[in-house]
């Protein structure tokens, strides 16, 4: 499944109860539109190639409330420390839920849950390269028995179709959640989907089983897609505003 490719963002602006509302418009190959609210506050809108700039602007209108929502969210969090990315403090998403990294001496390099921290455990100071690397790779050791829990869940709701169930592996994708080859029925995900919450991995396990049926993003993929999963449209907004 793709990531959205941006295409000369533009700023644009709505009033909602007599209060500026702005956001960031890109508009893109796809057939339906995005809404997604960043940790900073910003409002990013992924609209269809084709449509106008006013028609957006009344679909931000009807979403303002959810937009609102969310920025109040963000707001009340106490505001990461820039430039600390993979140093102490910093905060790092799992299953939905930001953990500040703290570091600590071992013999061997570890990373562990512990409370409500994520720690590094090494042998000596690492460079934030080597932090992050460490750290993804213990997010792909994650991956395998959490896609397998998701799938479990998932896949129920493909029985009336009586298909193979599909195998599942973790790769690494610069520019895609998952993919999906029906020929063979395997399913590839990345691992960077540990960050989000699980209801966000369960849309993209089940988008994935959709290719299945139907292999393109045509309408009656998303008829499929909207038929099992009524409010997918959400978890993929909150997905595309995870921080990377």
């Amino acid at each position: 499944m793709p990531r959205s490719f941006s295409a000369a963002p533009r700023r644009e602006t709505v009033l909602y109860r007599n209060q500026p509302l702005s956001y960031t418009l890109v508009f893109r190959s796809r057939r339906t539109i995005g809404f997604a609210v960043r940790p900073d506050g910003s409002v990013h809108v992924s609209a269809p190639a084709g449509i106008s700039a006013e028609w957006v602007a009344q679909q931000v209108l009807k979403r303002a409330d959810w937009i609102l929502k969310h920025q109040a969210t963000f707001a009340s969090r106490p505001a990461p420390v820039p430039s600390l990315r993979y140093q102490p403090g910093s905060q790092q998403y799992y299953l939905g839920r930001p953990y500040p990294l703290r570091f600590a001496e071992a013999t061997r390099p570890a990373v562990a849950l512990l409370g409500e921290e994520l720690v590094i455990s090494t042998p000596m100071p690492l460079t934030e390269a080597q932090t992050e690397a460490l750290l993804h790779s213990w997010y792909a050791r994650q991956a395998g028995p959490l896609f397998a829990e998701s799938l479990a869940r998932v896949w129920p709701r493909f029985a009336e179709f009586k298909l193979t169930r599909p195998t599942l592996s973790v790769r690494q994708m610069r520019t895609r959640w998952g993919s999906c080859t029906p020929r063979t029925a395997r399913i590839r995900l990345s691992p960077e989907l540990v960050r989000a919450r699980p209801e966000c991995l369960d849309y993209v396990v089940l988008h994935e089983c959709c290719h299945l049926l139907v292999g393109d993003h045509s309408k009656a993929f998303y008829d499929l897609q909207t038929r099992l999963l009524p409010d997918w449209q959400r978890w993929k907004d909150e997905l595309n505003a995870l921080p990377k």
